[in-house]
């Protein structure tokens, strides 16, 4: 990378369940950024494309510069096809020449090691949950956690587990993020997406500073 410093506003949703649309609004004004990431869950168990189709034109109406997404395990279609977005399945992009970013979709709970998340990642996109602000879950994926404790990426983004929205960090010092959109309440308005600034100075120094 270049001799000096770059930051990124990343913004974070999930778990939008065919409702992305009301989000656009906030995703225009008050939570915009640089790089959109979307952790999963598009649809409601939608068959076929129409769906993606809706989600991709809806991405195609924001303005965010990057617009990351991967697949949960209400996405029937394994990988679709984007014009407006990046799916990313068991991959990682680099930003800029410098920021790292790993996603993968859904994964079959208790069946990966996670081992091929590459070291270097900066910020890891799953859908699978590695931990629970709330305690144990069925869903957890521990082994997912264990590679992000060996690994230390800035920021594990995900979703899934709708009732633990939200940021918090175990003495791993990993930040996690649970960006689901859709409360547990169907009759509440949806989350707020979640924002970060990533910063890598001059010396490839990177930092993150989760933004209220």
């Amino acid at each position: 990378m270049s001799l000096t410093s770059k930051y990124w506003i990343v913004v974070c949703i999930s778990d939008t369940h065919q409702h992305h649309r009301q989000l656009t609004d906030r995703l225009k004004s008050t939570h915009t950024g640089d790089i959109l990431i979307h952790a999963g869950d598009i649809t409601n168990f939608g068959r076929g494309s129409k769906p993606f189709e809706d989600f991709d034109q809806w991405l195609s109406e924001l303005s965010f510069k990057h617009k990351l997404i991967i697949g949960g395990n209400h996405d029937s279609i394994l990988k679709p096809s984007l014009n407006h977005g990046k799916f990313l399945k068991d991959e990682q992009i680099i930003i800029d020449d410098c920021l790292r970013i790993y996603g993968s979709s859904w994964r079959p709970v208790g069946q990966s090691t996670w081992s091929d998340i590459p070291s270097n990642s900066h910020i890891v996109i799953t859908h699978n949950p590695p931990d629970s602000r709330n305690g144990s879950h069925v869903d957890l994926e521990t082994q997912l956690q264990l590679r992000l404790n060996k690994i230390k990426p800035l920021l594990s983004i995900f979703g899934h587990i709708h009732a633990d929205y939200g940021v918090w960090k175990q003495p791993n010092e990993v930040l996690f993020a649970n960006a689901a959109s859709i409360p547990c309440s169907r009759s509440q308005i949806l989350n707020d997406p979640l924002r970060f600034k990533i910063s890598i100075d001059e010396n490839s120094i990177a930092s993150i500073e989760h933004l209220i």
